[in-house]
Order: structure tokens, then sequence, then C-alpha cells
């Protein structure tokens, strides 16, 4: 895989340039200009590059097999923040849906035992939602720090049509739930531009392996969940906003226990996926 990086160098890169930036070019507009802000619903397009390996051994031995390539589609998201008995309580609810064609590269297995190199085209469809409620303090005349705690639900539908290799449709669904900490820091750098950087750690839940064409299904292994990513917003209007993002997402899943399924038996093995979302769209405060 020769771009297994790219997305995490793309997003730590703006990263750091947000941080330089807010630094040397904040402009002071208040507490309730960014409380106002934290409450819009926002609609945008994405463009998603995913990374997916299988590993023998796990963390660093070699790929098994990998997919990797760009899917598109949309999402839709709203947030708000409000003083009820608590000052600036904040919640986010997200939902998104990509899909597309990815590259596989792996190998047939036979019976016999005996396998065969394989390059090609994948269905893919991913399915994200997210749910974040915190609180968010002033650190400064036009800085807020939000600390938030995190919950979601991730599927991916991974499969391919009928072919020669695999004659009949052959799908493989993977879902994890996710819990994470997570800080949310938004600087005012001119009176109608906000930027924001989202950090947050946390750990799969109950992620889980269906093969229905193989007849099995299985439990994988909780395992680390990290997400980093920059938001830049323009007010256009009183209402209207435009902005572009990027966020990077890395997950794993634990090997699963080896199951009997309709032609023998089977066992997933450890794997790591790293998706970067790169979104543009239009925000509407309320």
């Amino acid at each position: 895989m020769t771009c297994r990086l790219s997305g995490r160098r793309a997003v730590y890169a703006a990263l750091s340039g947000f941080m330089l930036v807010a630094g040397a070019q904040a402009r002071i507009h208040g507490e309730s200009a960014l409380a106002a802000y934290n409450n819009n619903a926002s609609l945008a397009f994405l463009q998603s590059h995913v990374e997916y390996g299988e590993r023998l051994s796990p963390p660093n031995g070699a790929y098994f097999d990998t997919e990797s390539g760009f899917i598109k589609g949309g999402r839709f998201a709203a947030s708000g923040m409000r003083t009820a008995g608590v000052r600036n309580v904040y919640f986010h609810i997200s939902y998104s849906q990509t899909d597309g064609s990815l590259t596989y590269v792996g190998a047939v297995h036979y019976r016999n035992g005996t396998t065969s190199p394989l390059t090609e085209s994948q269905n893919a469809q991913m399915t994200d939602i997210g749910l974040r409620l915190g609180q968010g303090f002033m650190v400064a005349n036009d800085m807020m720090l939000i600390p938030y705690i995190g919950y979601g639900f991730h599927h991916w539908a991974r499969g391919e049509p009928a072919s020669l290799t695999a004659p009949y449709n052959y799908y493989e669904g993977y879902r994890n739930q996710y819990a994470a900490f997570g800080v949310l820091w938004q600087v005012e750098l001119f009176r109608r531009l906000v930027t924001s950087l989202n950090l947050a750690y946390g750990r799969t839940i109950h992620p889980t392996m269906s093969a229905p064409a193989l007849g099995f299904a299985e439990g994988l292994g909780p395992k680390p969940w990290r997400r980093a990513g920059v938001d830049v917003d323009y007010l256009v209007g009183r209402h209207e906003a435009v902005f572009v993002s990027a966020t990077f997402t890395e997950f794993q899943y634990g090997a699963g226990p080896i199951v009997v399924g309709t032609h023998g038996f089977y066992a997933e093995p450890f794997s790591q996926t790293e998706i970067t979302n790169y979104a543009i769209g239009a925000r509407f405060l309320f």
C-alpha cells in the first residue's frame, strides 16, 4: 500500500497550521459569538480515502490483504449549545454515508491449501453515526475549549458481484460501536472566520464481522479508536456559512476465533482501518 500515511500526514499538517495561525492571528469577539455559532445544522459532500489491511501477525506483521481507494458521499450534522442549569452545554449529532469501489489486493485461497494472487475492484458502502455531549469553556476572549464524551456506530458493507473467483454475490459486513473522550478547540480568527480543531481517543465496542455467503459471523476484539480533524468556516451571511474540513480516523479490530461456516473453518485476522474524510459544505446558524 503506497499511500498508507498520506491522509494522516495531510490532516496532521493541517492541524499544525491551525495552531500556528490561531496563535498569531486571533481576534476578540467573545463568548456569546462562539456559543451562538455552535447552534447550527450542516450538509456536506464527502470524499473519503480508505486504507484497510489485514495482518498475519499484529500489530506490524506482513499484510494478508489490503483494500484502498476513494469513495464519495454526504454528511448531515447538527449541534447546539445551551445554558440549562449548566453553562454552555454542548451536543452534536452526525450521520454520513459513502459508497464506491475500492481496490482489493490479496489472494484466492483454495480448499487444497494453495493460493493465487488477486487484484480486483470491490464494492464498498460505509455508514457512520456520531454523538457528542460536552461543555464549553472560554480560555481566551476568542477561544473556546469543549471537552466531550463521544459515542458512535460504523458499518462497512464490503463485497463483490458474481465472478469466476466468486460464483455468487460475495458480501462481508463489518460493524462496531465506539466510545471516546475528545476535545474541540474553536477559535475566531477574524470576524467571519471560525476554525475548529477536534481530537478524540477511545475504543471500539462489540466489533463484528459477518459473511452470509460463507455461513458464518463472529465477534472481533475491541481495540483503540482515534480521530483528528480540522474545520475552517466562513460566514457569508448572518445565518449562513460555508466550510471545508479534513478528518482522519483510525481504528483496529482484534482477530476473531475459529468458527465453522458452510464451506469449512474460518477466522478473521487482526485488521486496521484508516479513513480520511475531506468535506466541503454549507452550514445554517440558528
